[in-house]
């Protein structure tokens, strides 16, 4: 009986875990909206298309982050390994799920409905679902790439905070610089896009991924993938080392 109620408790956290990022990726729509008319407004852009415009960055860092996280930590996993181990781009820790991302990458795709249910859509929207899988692949190669420097340079990359209080201390986890930056440019991507971007890339008038933002996507997701093999040659592989591997598990 006390099993069955733990599991159940677990589930009941895990999913309270999963509406709270759901919520607060709905609640950052709303802060950058604020800063954006706070900074001189939207123009050219409307709200319903600016909506879209942050629904498809959400949506595809969502379903980035759901294994994201893996990569972003392997600078910490390169400090906290032996000398004996070489960090490796593997399958078998990148691949394990944090499913917070897909509560992020939900959201984004109902912010993509309602933007598209009130601009409209046309044949040219079945390509949104491609631009979202291109952009989350340009999301985790850009991840992997800078996480290369984090594991040649862990010792500068990589911090640990330490909290004194009553006397006490308390060790937050260690993260990476590199990571970490590049998470907050995420977050705020939306507000140098609106500037440099015409609604036309996602626009026209119905909700749909122009042909030129297309073409860029597929050829920056090709030259990413193809400079993430460079960066990592040599420590490509399915199965990571056994010390990297645990490490991963016990923080996953």
């Amino acid at each position: 009986m006390s099993t069955v109620a733990g599991g159940g408790d677990k589930k009941n956290r895990a999913f309270s875990g999963l509406a709270l990022v759901f919520v607060l990726t709905i609640l950052n729509f709303f802060g950058i909206l604020l800063t954006m008319t706070a900074l001189g407004g939207l123009e050219p852009w409307n709200e319903w298309q600016f909506l879209g415009l942050f629904g498809t960055v959400e949506a595809a860092a969502g379903a980035s982050n759901i294994i994201a996280p893996n990569i972003w930590r392997l600078p910490v996993a390169e400090m906290e390994t032996s000398g004996r181990t070489k960090v490796r781009l593997a399958a078998s820790t990148i691949l394990i799920p944090h499913w917070g991302g897909a509560a992020r990458s939900l959201a984004g795709i109902v912010l993509i409905l309602v933007s598209g249910f009130h601009e409209g859509w046309g044949i040219a929207s079945l390509l949104l679902p491609v631009l979202l899988l291109l952009l989350c692949v340009i999301f985790l190669a850009i991840s992997a790439m800078i996480a290369r420097y984090g594991v040649e340079y862990p010792e500068t990359d990589t911090v640990q905070f330490v909290i004194r209080w009553r006397n006490k201390e308390n060790e937050l986890n260690p993260l990476s610089l590199s990571a970490s930056l590049q998470q907050f440019v995420l977050g705020v991507i939306t507000l140098p896009a609106v500037k440099v971007l015409s609604p036309g890339v996602l626009f026209g008038p119905e909700i749909r991924p122009s042909t030129e933002l297309m073409v860029v996507a597929v050829v920056v997701a090709l030259l990413s993938i193809a400079a993430t093999a460079l960066l990592w040659a040599g420590r490509l592989q399915w199965q990571a080392p056994r010390e990297q591997q645990r490490e991963a598990e016990q923080n996953a």
